[in-house]
């Protein structure tokens, strides 16, 4: 596996957008900022490539909150900043990275979470927390005209008491540049400001490296629901028992694992009201469920490396009579690894304990999974050679 990291950490960073459905691009605009105020400060690549990333996963800590719901206004600041920097520091990064997430709410009169002044703040987080604080506030706002830019110049003047003075003076610099406010509030490219900062980044990782981002991204998503805590590893430790079982290689093998291991990541986009409810689905609720594999898709599209794994993880629910969703694929556009997969997010989800019943027996298990092959749902020959790996 040779996946780059820049394209690794700006897609991922797609799925903590995703989360907070009123501002689809607040991580990506949140390090457009950041490090275009790194760069305005004069300092070196490397250094503004850590700030670069800090602000693509400054908000990984909030992904077991709703922020559709405005949830993320009333959590505990520093308990997030704690969970995303703890994420963060098992990821092949440099320390600079968690530290900058660990204090990115810090202001310059003491008044963040951990009540650090500037000086005692690293640099990098308090950029972040600038760039973050803008996006916050305009992030949302309408069309880009005179009235914005001095309703800009204004909400400068009265944010010096929080950020430090040669910060702001870096941000305001740029506000004076044309091009600066025109790319971070254009419709047409803000969704891909990550090309408005050209980042270069010449790393590139193995399978075991991008085996951590696939656990920490995991984890992000299984915390979201109690009560498919560990869906996501339970099912990545199948797929490549699985994978083992069919005699496949080791390559194949740990893409499974990582296919996985992310094949949820668009249940980011679901809400925990959802995902908590303790019974079934009403209809509409199923109809917003339903996206996650639509966005899982859309998410791992953007990650360079990562083209072997698209359609094994995004495409858990199709059914091969094309009776599954988002795409309604059938029959031979579905292939071994993605029939695989299906098998092991149907018996994964029938075993786990649920809100409304217990986990069911493995009589019960492979009476449903036997009766979904009957009917063409799931791969019968699979569903043969795999029961009795699932079931040892």
């Amino acid at each position: 596996m040779n996946v780059c990291r820049n394209s690794l950490v700006l897609g991922l960073s797609y799925a903590l957008d995703i989360l907070g459905k009123t501002n689809l691009s607040h991580s990506k605009s949140t390090a457009y900022l950041s490090a275009m105020i790194s760069r305005n400060l004069g300092h070196s690549s490397e250094d503004t490539l850590d700030i670069y990333y800090t602000a693509l996963l400054h908000d990984i800590g909030l992904g077991c909150y709703d922020s559709d719901k405005n949830e993320v206004y009333a959590v505990d600041m520093k308990k997030h900043c704690i969970l995303g920097a703890e994420m963060v520091g098992k990821l092949p990064l440099p320390p600079k990275i968690p530290t900058g997430i660990l204090y990115h709410h810090e202001f310059k009169n003491g008044s963040g979470p951990f009540n650090l002044k500037s000086f005692e703040t690293p640099i990098n987080s308090q950029i972040v927390c600038l760039a973050d604080t803008f996006d916050g506030f305009f992030g949302k706002k309408g069309t880009y005209d005179h009235y914005l830019f001095l309703e800009i110049k204004e909400w400068l003047i009265s944010v010096r008491h929080l950020f430090a003075g040669d910060i702001l003076d870096a941000f305001s610099e740029l506000a004076e540049k044309e091009f600066f406010l025109l790319d971070y509030f254009n419709r047409e490219t803000r969704y891909t400001l990550a090309k408005c900062v050209n980042v270069a980044d010449s790393v590139r990782y193995g399978t075991e490296d991008v085996e951590k981002f696939a656990r920490c991204f995991a984890e992000v998503i299984d915390q979201r629901s109690p009560f498919t805590y560990q869906h996501s590893s339970s099912i990545a430790d199948l797929a490549r028992q699985a994978a083992i079982s069919l005699g496949y290689n080791g390559e194949t093998q740990s893409r499974m694992y990582i296919a996985g291991l992310l094949h949820d990541l668009g249940k980011m986009h679901v809400s925990t009201e959802i995902l908590h409810k303790p019974g079934p689905l009403t209809a509409d609720e199923r109809f917003e469920m339903n996206k996650h594999a639509y966005f899982t898709r859309k998410i791992l599209e953007h990650i360079e490396g990562l083209e072997d794994i698209v359609d094994i993880a995004a495409n858990h629910h199709e059914r091969i009579d094309g009776g599954g969703y988002p795409y309604g694929k059938k029959g031979t556009e579905l292939g071994e690894l993605e029939r695989v997969m299906s098998i092991c997010d149907v018996y994964q989800a029938l075993t786990e304990e649920r809100p409304y019943r217990q986990s069911l027996p493995q009589v019960k298990v492979w009476e449903i999974i036997s009766g979904m092959a009957n009917r063409q749902q799931l791969d019968p020959e699979l569903v043969t050679k795999l029961k009795p790996v699932f079931s040892a």
